[in-house]
Parts: C-alpha cells; sequence; structure tokens
C-alpha cells in the first residue's frame, strides 16, 4: 500500500484516518500488513546496515531498531500534524546551523506537498530516522569532538532519559518542537549565535560586502575611491559603524571611530588605520563568517551548558574569565600554545596554587628547545637558574653531565628551574592537575600580552591578571587578599595554598563571541579547526552507532 500525503493543516489525520479504517473495514490484515512490512525493513536494515529510502540513507541505528521493538513494530507517524511538526523542527535545525539534509529535508517536504509517494511502512522509518538525527545531534553533536580533539573530556551533562521513550512520548503526545528544544543547550552563548547566524545570513541575502583592494594603509585625512569602499564595507556589515557622510570618499573622525569599533570586534590592534591585517578581516566573504558560526554553534551543542561557577579559558579569544553565580567577576588576557604546540581542550578542577613556583622542563620543551641550548652555550642553565637533578631530586653538577652523548630522549635527569622573577613560570602558577601538564601561571614575557594575536606558550595558559585570579579562587578575604599574596610572592620561598572548593575549569575553542549587548566579534583561529569542521558539518551523515549505543545506555 502506497500514502502519498498531501501538504494542508491535516495531512497527517489522512493517514491515522486511513489506517482506522483499513482497522474496521479489513480487520486487522491491514495494522498487521504494515507491522510486517515495517518489520521486513527493519530486518533487511539490520542485514546490510543501510537502506535507501527515496534517495535518504536509513542507516542501522539502535535507537530506531530498540524503538519498533518496543511498539512492536506498529507505524509510529499516525497523530495528525506530526510530519508538520518535524518538517519545522527541521528548519529549526537549519536556523541553528544545522545540514537540513542530514534530516531528510528533501524527502520530507516531498511527503507534505504530496510530490513524494512512499508506502506506509518507508515512510514511517524515514519519519523516525529523522527525528532519531535530529535528537542525536542536538544532544550529542553531528561531530564527535574526540576524532578531533583527542584531549577532550568534558561532562556532557545528558537529559537523564531514556531516549527510545522520549521518541515514543513526542510522537504519541505532540509537540516534537518542544521536546527537541529541552535538549539544546540553554546558554546565552548559543542563543546569541543563533541571532547572529540570523542577522549575517540577512546580510548574505542583501548582497554581501565588497572587498577592498589592496594598497597603502588607509588613515584619517586620507582620500580616494579605497576610502568610500572602506565606507561601504563597514555599512553593510553594520549601519551603526559608519555614519553617512557628503563626502563618502574621506576618510573623517566618524570614519576612524568606526573603524576601531569594527577592530575591537575582530580582536585586532584597534589603532583606526585600515592596514593588512585590518582589510584581510574586511575581505573575508559574508559565507565565510556565516560557516564560522555555524562551526561555534556545534561547538556550543558539543560543549552545552557550562556551570555558573567556573574559569573559562577563551583560547582562540586569548583570554580567561571567571564566572561566579553565572556572572563574569574577571576577564583577563592571555597567551596560549603556539600553533604547533597547541594548548589542548579539555576540563578539570583547580585545586590549588603556587607561590613562587619551580618549574620542572617538561620532556618535550627539553629535547626540542632546552637540549638544543645546553650543547650551544655551556653557560645556559646558569643564566635560566636551572638545575639538573637526577630523577629522586638530587642536584647534580652540570659539568659532569656529558651533554653530546644525549639525542633528547633517554636523559636520565630533569631539568628544574629555581624561583625567581624569570622563572618561565612568574611568580604563582594555578594548578589543575592532568595528564597534559597544563596550567595557568604568571609569565615574566608581560610585554606579549599587548599584542593583539598571542599564541606564544609551550601549550600552558599565561595569564595577565594572576594575581587577582588567585585572590578570587581562594576566596578568604581574611588571609588571601592581595596584599597577602603580594607578600607571600616578596618572600621568594615556594608555598601552596589549597581552594576552599575545587572550581571548574574549561579550556574551549571559540571563534565566535557575542557580547550581552549583541555585538559580534569573530577571532582569528590560530590553530585552523574551523575549515576542517565545517566541512565535516556539511558531509552527508554517517552516525557514530557506538556514541548512539552509549545514549541508549545512558537512557
Amino acid at each position: 500500500m502506497r500514502y502519498k500525503a498531501n501538504f494542508y493543516p491535516f495531512h497527517g489525520f489522512k493517514l491515522t484516518r486511513l489506517l482506522w479504517l483499513c482497522s474496521l473495514l479489513l480487520a486487522p490484515q491491514c495494522v498487521m500488513g504494515a507491522q510486517e512490512s515495517l518489520q521486513s525493513l527493519l530486518q533487511q536494515l539490520s542485514e546490510r546496515g543501510r537502506l535507501q529510502v527515496a534517495d535518504a540513507q536509513i542507516y542501522d541505528l539502535p535507537v530506531t531498531q530498540t524503538f519498533y521493538a518496543r511498539h512492536d513494530h506498529n507505524p509510529a507517524w499516525t497523530r495528525p500534524r506530526a510530519i508538520e511538526e518535524l518538517a519545522t523542527a527541521i528548519d529549526q535545525a537549519w536556523r541553528e546551523g544545522m545540514n537540513g539534509q542530514d534530516y531528510h529535508q528533501r524527502q520530507v517536504q516531498g511527503l507534505l506537498d504530496g510530490s513524494l509517494e512512499l508506502t506506509v511502512s518507508e515512510q514511517d522509518l524515514l519519519l523516525t530516522d529523522a527525528l532519531v538525527r535530529l535528537t542525536y545531534h542536538y544532544a550529542l553533536g553531528k561531530v564527535d569532538p574526540k576524532k578531533y580533539a583527542p584531549s577532550w573530556n568534558f561532562d556532557r551533562n545528558l537529559p537523564t532519559v531514556d531516549p527510545v521513550s522520549w521518541i515514543g512520548e513526542v510522537l504519541e503526545t505532540g509537540g516534537i518542537g518542544v521536546g527537541l528544544a529541552q535538549l539544546k543547550p540553554r546558554s546565552p552563548i548559543y542563543q546569541g549565535l543563533v541571532q547572529a547566524l540570523a542577522r549575517y545570513r540577512r546580510i548574505a541575502a542583501e548582497g554581501g560586502w565588497n572587498s577592498i583592494a589592496d594598497g597603502p594603509t588607509l588613515r584619517a585625512g586620507d582620500r580616494g575611491f579605497r576610502v568610500a569602499r572602506l565606507r561601504q564595507r563597514l555599512q553593510a556589515e553594520d549601519e551603526g559603524l559608519a555614519v553617512a557622510s557628503r563626502e563618502p570618499d574621506y576618510f573623517d573622525a566618524d570614519l576612524e571611530r568606526a573603524l576601531v569599533r569594527f577592530q575591537n570586534r575582530h580582536r585586532l590592534d584597534a589603532d583606526g588605520l585600515a592596514g593588512r591585517q585590518t582589510l584581510a578581516a574586511m575581505n573575508v566573504p559574508v559565507a565565510q563568517r556565516i560557516g564560522q558560526i555555524r562551526v561555534n554553534l556545534e561547538r556550543a551543542r558539543v560543549l552545552r551548558d557550562i556551570p555558573p561557577n567556573a574559569v573559562v579559558v577563551d583560547i582562540a579569544g586569548f583570554e580567561v574569565s571567571l564566572w561566579r553565580d553565572g556572572h563574569r567577576l574577571l576577564r583577563s588576557r592571555a597567551q596560549v600554545g603556539r600553533p604547533y604546540r597547541s594548548t589542548p581542550v579539555f576540563s578539570d578542577s583547580i585545586t590549588y596554587i603556587e607561590f613562587n613556583p619551580t618549574w620542572t622542563v617538561p620532556p618535550t620543551i627539553f629535547r626540542n628547545d632546552v637540549l638544543p641550548a645546553i650543547k650551544r652555550d655551556p653557560g645556559y642553565l646558569q643564566r635560566k637558574n636551572m638545575q639538573v637533578l637526577t630523577m629522586s631530586g638530587v642536584e647534580v653538577d652540570p659539568a659532569s653531565v656529558d651533554w653530546q652523548l644525549y639525542p633528547g630522549r633517554g636523559f636520565p635527569y630533569m631539568i628544574r628551574q629555581r624561583p625567581g622573577p624569570q622563572n618561565a613560570l612568574g611568580r604563582l602558577k594555578i594548578m589543575f592537575p592532568n595528564e597534559h601538564m597544563v596550567y595557568l601561571h604568571d609569565t615574566p614575557s608581560r610585554e606579549l600580552f599587548n599584542r593583539s594575536e598571542r599564541t606564544f606558550s609551550s601549550g600552558c595558559i599565561r595569564v595577565e591578571h594572576v594575581e587577582r585570579l588567585a585572590e578570587l579562587l581562594l576566596d578568604d578575604p581574611g588571609n588571601w587578599d592581595l596584599a597577602a599574596i603580594d607578600a607571600t610572592i616578596e618572600g621568594r620561598q615556594t608555598r601552596r595554598a589549597s581552594l576552599r572548593q575545587p572550581v571548574p575549569i574549561y579550556l574551549a575553542y571559540w571563534t565566535v563571541e557575542v557580547q550581552d549587548d549583541g555585538e559580534v566579534q569573530f577571532k582569528r583561529d590560530p590553530y585552523d579547526r574551523d575549515t576542517r569542521l565545517l566541512e565535516v558539518l556539511d558531509m552527508p551523515l554517517v552516525p557514530d552507532a557506538r556514541r548512539l549505543d552509549r545514549a541508549v545506555d545512558q537512557g
């Protein structure tokens, strides 16, 4: 039996009524036929691993098989308006940066407008597969973060519901959109990105913006065609960025202020000059900005909700924030790992702070940096205030070590830098012990905080206002105010202070940020991760059945 849905408000009622009439007129044969047909399709699905229905790929997923088994292989899409609700949900997913074809958007629309005919069983399986995929992507994300960030260990805080029962409930009672909304991230980050995506899609629909030709740096007082293009470019993205002028080709004070605002939005040096870096940011097409927003929406779905009390390291934004009760108490500039020694993405808990720390050189830095320096310069260790220790901590005379003997691996000693103003960790470090040997710390290279792009470390995070961050984390004004912290540092003795309660820390990678006032800030992609993630988002879906298995088990 083939069924052709029609696009009007009660198309779903036709299917329900058809099945009901079959049950009355043909006794149980029609319903039994649908059961047998669905069972046959599911058996084929299990044997082959996939099926094609109307050019749509249906995968053998544990959620789908379990769902129909619990429902005795009866058709599930019998409620009036259910298909319309699904179509609306797919459209909403597109508005949130997801790929509509992952959810059979074209086929679902074909069922609605009557251009696609399927058997009852084929239609049911197609629709269920679309809803499973939507559920899966809202709860877990499309892209498995561990495939691209092996260090990923975030606690997902998934809703404690059985996905199979949940799907059955929303189909029976209605409210597919409401149900899916419960699975989405509820953070302001996510909502801000959704609004930003709509805004930049509108800009694209209106023609986007022009590019500005290469040439000399543009500055206040300049005239010419490139100045007029600069004004047009700013206005195309935001009318508030540059006011109209009787002399559009003249670089006036209003244009300079607008340019500074643009530079601040894009984390550039806010010098009011349209130089090479600024023009490069301006010449990024609007389609690329839309892709950038979509990538960060996916990151938000995967990261989900950060607790109200936490430290958040924005790696791409080069900053550290402390949040308490959902309010940001501190925002500090930071330096992160160089691209070839990138800061990992993971979460942990801050437990203690160490003042006047020593620094034990990690093996990678020893092999790649320190050992070659020692071989070139015998006085390197003394100048850097470093000592050579056995693995049990006994100091060794550097002159007794044949440095040329060691290629880097198999070195039987460790190198430790004593406390002091030139210590690589500065005056204090904030510890969340982890396998990556990464932590927050001070730095003697404080002048680098003035750079707009701050990829200077070997993976750790250097924090500009680290003493203030330590004070807030210790949260003990009677014993650990700024004066006490400064006095401890001046004492030059290594000392440890434990936090009253561990504080969660999240090292995350965001290349778009939406401010409280709705202002969209685009950041550079220092580790070149956006392009690959966008490619995967737009690829045809091949679900990870193991992740779905885990989701079913958790439910």
